[in-house]
């Protein structure tokens, strides 16, 4: 793959990258693929559209969703454990009285903004949602008495 050079100008490339979005829209909204089948699909067609290599677009790919997997992967992983922890503790639980003794059940979505906000400063956004699913459930059975 050294010795490839790109041979298309800006100008395709971006009328490529417009093309690819509208793709991309064009494939969730009106017929429905899943995102993660449609943007495969799109990177793909992208990929041979700007004249890559196909063992770069392989190789590319696997790459690229491996490194990718993998941190979400861990993300993911740690924010469910802490997100259990928190549950099992009780934590959650009690959180979820403080919140709504505090903000009052009308305005709990507005407490568990709050609470996600400040637990979601320290961390990405995938472990800051799964461990707070826990307290959202719980703040969920308090307002509605289950």
């Amino acid at each position: 793959m050294e010795d490839w050079t790109q041979t298309l100008g800006t100008g395709p490339l971006l009328l490529i990258a417009g093309g690819a979005i509208a793709l991309i829209l064009l494939l969730i909204i009106q017929f429905k693929v899943h995102a993660f089948i449609a943007l495969v699909i799109v990177s793909i067609l992208t990929a041979v559209a700007a004249q890559i290599p196909p063992e770069a677009v392989a190789d590319t790919l696997i790459e690229g969703f491996g490194g990718t997997l993998g941190g979400v992967a861990l993300l993911i992983g740690f924010g469910a454990m802490l997100g259990r922890i928190i549950e099992h503790s009780g934590g959650a639980q009690a959180l979820a009285n403080r919140l709504v003794s505090i903000f009052g059940e009308k305005r709990a979505p507005f407490a568990l903004g709050i609470a996600s906000l400040l637990l979601g400063f320290p961390m990405f956004f995938d472990a800051g949602l799964i461990m707070m699913l826990p307290i959202v459930f719980a703040v969920a059975r308090r307002v509605t008495g289950g």
